[in-house]
């Protein structure tokens, strides 16, 4: 990717609403530098093939958070593999999907649930 944006399929783990989270590629890796709230009920269209992208991903400085809660970070469930959102000051990270819990640790490689401009 050049200058696309990404967009990437969230729940918040407070709410449970969805939103979507805009990456950037800035040569070495995904960017998080923005997010929104989405409409329940609606999905980001796939654009990458299928559905899925490989790449380290981290956040921005100018990443706001959670646009419901205000959480300072994401993380992929190993359990359903999708992302919702988590602040450093949680002990445990509960899936807002799936409902699996516990300590978060690792690195992302890879994420599905894309769309891009």
């Amino acid at each position: 990717m050049t200058d696309d944006a990404l967009f990437v399929s969230m729940v918040c783990s407070s709410t449970r609403l969805p939103a979507v989270i805009r990456f950037r590629w800035d040569g070495e890796c995904y960017v998080a530098t923005a997010g929104s709230k989405q409409r329940p009920g609606s999905v980001v269209p796939p654009q990458h093939g299928n559905g899925s992208i490989n790449g380290s991903f981290s956040l921005g400085a100018a990443y706001p958070g959670c646009v419901y809660c205000g959480a300072d970070n994401f993380v992929r469930c190993g359990r359903c593999r999708e992302l919702g959102c988590h602040d450093h000051s949680w002990e445990v990270f509960n899936c807002p999907r799936c409902g699996n819990s516990g300590r978060v640790d690792g690195t992302i490689d890879s994420l599905s649930g894309l769309g891009s401009s």
